[in-house]
């Protein structure tokens, strides 16, 4: 009995069996998450779909590019003329070749730099301002500034282009700089980022002397940066592809930005598709390379709502 009951010691009993789903990488989706990967992969489609068929149809013929549009209505038919055959680059020699583009990628860096740094400048001055400052008005003030947000840029044009024609701006980089420096989508976004810094961090700083530029420049900048990267992404795609505006108050060729540009390669009667995609995409790299750069900045900034502590 003794030799028995030291047997029975002396086995080891075996690990419990785990089924291999248990496993996170094995583990199968419920019908409600598939459903909403599902959702997800439908939405990137249509995101990325455009983008996929504007770098495709670039490296088209401009036969090739219009027998396109002449495919039967069939899936496999459509994914068939959706590639090239053949493949050519001569399109992107032709974007450099027949057009000044060079001249518009600098123009529109130039409209670009100018817009961006004294926008993120005055803007979050104001957000700042807004936030924590105290003076009569300060919530009136600020809710006018966020009813511009919902009057469309149509609206304001025929105003903002008669400002232009007094200012004789017009036909000048000012036209198209001016109009961006200050944006209420801005001052709002950095004032609900500037609301959620304690104020006693704030008072602390007062009380050993700081003014309210030395607070702003000292403190605030340094811990909005998340918010400063994530605004400079959005300021520099809406510079970099305007179009109405520009249009209207650029005329003369060398001043175009590169989205005004692109318009030059196009006819009423005798659109040249290839060559416009071919533009297009250029003028696009930029601002993808941007992204790419700043991402973490940008998923930083779009996620922060204050401090914590």
């Amino acid at each position: 009995m003794n030799r028995s009951m030291q047997t029975s010691r002396s086995i080891p009993s075996p690990p419990d069996a785990r089924p291999a789903s248990a496993h996170p990488y094995f583990r199968r989706l419920s019908p409600g998450s598939a459903a909403v990967h599902a959702l997800l992969i439908f939405g990137a489609v249509l995101m990325v779909g455009p983008l996929l068929w504007m770098i495709l149809t670039s490296l088209k013929t401009p036969s090739d590019a219009e027998a396109f549009f002449n495919t039967p209505h069939r899936l496999s038919a459509v994914l068939r003329a959706l590639l090239p055959h053949p493949l050519t680059w001569e399109n992107y020699k032709a974007v450099f070749t027949e057009r000044p583009m060079l001249r518009y990628f600098l123009n529109s860096a130039i409209y670009t730099g100018l817009r961006m740094l004294p926008a993120l400048f005055f803007c979050s001055l104001a957000g700042f301002l807004f936030a924590k400052m105290k003076f009569a008005g300060r919530d009136t003030l600020f809710g006018a500034v966020m009813l511009t947000m919902m009057v469309p840029f149509q609206i304001k044009m025929l105003t903002l282009y008669e400002m232009m024609v007094r200012f004789g701006w017009v036909d000048t980089y000012w036209a198209v700089v001016v109009v961006g420096l200050m944006e209420p989508f801005g001052i709002f976004l950095f004032r609900q980022t500037i609301k959620e810094i304690p104020d006693a961090l704030l008072d602390a700083a007062r009380i050993d002397g700081c003014g309210p530029l030395r607070i702003y420049f000292s403190i605030v900048l340094p811990l909005i940066r998340p918010a400063l990267a994530a605004y400079a992404i959005f300021l520099f795609m809406w510079s970099w592809s305007d179009f109405l505006w520009p249009l209207i108050v650029i005329n003369t060729e060398t001043l175009k930005p590169v989205e005004v540009g692109i318009l030059s390669f196009s006819d009423i009667n005798n659109p040249d598709y290839v060559k416009m995609m071919a533009a297009a995409t250029v003028a696009a790299a930029p601002i993808i390379a941007f992204f790419l750069l700043m991402q973490r900045q940008f998923i930083q900034g779009i996620t922060m709502t204050g401090l914590k502590g």
